[in-house]
């Protein structure tokens, strides 16, 4: 079943704001080496600064989920997309580590919220049977931050100055809130099935004790655990240890995001229509071979970095299938508290990997080249491969009525 015209641009807004979030964050990894210099940072405190994000937008989303499904998605929507806007500004001005480190908390505060709202706006806009095209959609928000955005962040903050690319991406959001405002619909349909008699806790009880749902976070963890451990230190690695230019790094996003432009929808459809968990495998599979070429072969000629690293960017797009595996696991009532429960989990998985690489590599202090950073290429496989087994017990097909009543929590 295709998209009606309204669906695709509802989903296309969505897409851009989806790439301002996500632009906010993945500038931060282009421009590591000029911040390390900027503010003579160790490797544990560059985690420090990318980890923030990620650990601050998981302790958010698990208090959110409490309340989230209690309002209006809309409202809820707009009020995040505010504060996470005011962040990124925050980090535009900062002038010292400390001020860095304390705009990125802030940002990732609402940044991860983001996320959770917009996954829950498509689940509740799509029946399962389009699920798949329209998380393809969101997820081009990621390739065109990538394939775009990133090369003019670095761009500007190589040339001009490192703030200027959070400036530029708060004024874009402010844009687009005023978008939202005016096009988002109003969503309300999940109210009308919450049960008044619930408790506070009621939506952290029904997520334990569904198994099922229980198993998909835990795929999911370990699929962007082993996704993420490899990206704090993949710039830095190409300029100290492969020979990179930090102007050349543009090609690496710009090739990677236009492969990922084309193949995202693709991947989308591919998901419904031969099956999401048959998706995901394969893709998984692929993404083995340049992961373990690019953290244990050094030096590589830039033209070979260039075709690993964009097949390596294609494969990302294996979280089409597995968030669409993830979400025909829950009900329109309890969708955006499990949303915000996947999206902290989610941004758990990703500090905890920028956490445990950062403590993993070190600089040699002769060449300053980076040490063991073929261990987080053996880490990052092997948790993708566990993430293939456990994402098996997840089934193809939506929450049926029977499934609806089973996990609710009186």
């Amino acid at each position: 079943m295709s998209l009606t015209r309204n669906e695709k641009l509802t989903l296309y807004m969505l897409a851009a704001i989806s790439f301002t979030n996500i632009l906010d964050f993945v500038v931060l990894m282009p421009l590591g080496h000029t911040l390390q210099e900027t503010f003579d940072m160790t490797p544990f405190e560059w985690s420090a600064v990318v980890s923030s994000y990620t650990l601050a937008a998981a302790v958010s989303g698990l208090l959110s989920i409490f309340i989230i499904d209690k309002f209006e998605r809309k409202k809820m929507f707009l009020s995040i997309y505010f504060f996470f806007t005011i962040g990124t500004f925050l980090c535009g001005i900062a002038t010292t580590y400390q001020f860095l480190l304390i705009a990125r908390l802030f940002t990732g505060i609402f940044g991860g919220l983001i996320n959770a709202a917009l996954f829950t706006i498509v689940g509740d806009l799509l029946p399962e049977n389009k699920r798949g095209t329209g998380i393809g959609i969101l997820m081009t928000g990621f390739a065109v931050s990538s394939a775009v955005g990133v090369p003019i962040g670095l761009y500007l903050g190589v040339k001009i100055d490192w703030h200027a690319p959070f400036l530029i991406i708060s004024a874009l959001a402010a844009i687009l809130w005023v978008v939202s405002y005016k096009r988002l619909p109003v969503l309300d349909g999940h109210l009308t099935h919450k049960n008044t008699k619930t408790s506070f806790a009621t939506p952290l009880l029904m997520v334990l004790k569904n198994k099922k749902q229980l198993t998909g976070l835990f795929a999911l963890s370990l699929v962007f655990f082993g996704h993420f451990i490899i990206i704090p230190f993949f710039t830095p690695y190409l300029v100290s240890n492969i020979g990179f230019e930090d102007q050349q790094l543009t090609w690496i996003y710009f090739l990677g995001g236009i492969a990922t432009i084309y193949f995202s929808p693709k991947i989308g459809q591919w998901s419904d229509k031969f099956g999401k968990y048959k998706t995901f495998v394969i893709i998984s599979f692929i993404t083995i071979l340049p992961v373990l070429v690019l953290t244990n072969v050094a030096p590589m000629s830039i033209p070979f970095v260039l075709v690993l690293s964009t097949i390596m960017f294609i494969c990302g797009s294996r979280s089409i299938p597995a968030n669409a595996l993830l979400i025909n696991t829950t009900t329109a009532a309890q969708r955006g508290s499990f949303m915000s429960i996947r999206s902290s989990v989610q941004n758990l998985s990703q500090g905890a990997a920028s956490f445990a690489s950062g403590l993993i590599i070190t600089t040699n202090p002769i060449d300053q080249t980076l040490n063991h950073y073929n261990i987080l290429g053996y880490i990052s496989v092997t948790a993708t491969m566990f993430g293939v087994v456990f994402f098996k017990y997840l089934k193809d097909k939506p929450v049926s009525n029977t499934q609806k009543e089973s996990i609710s929590v009186p």
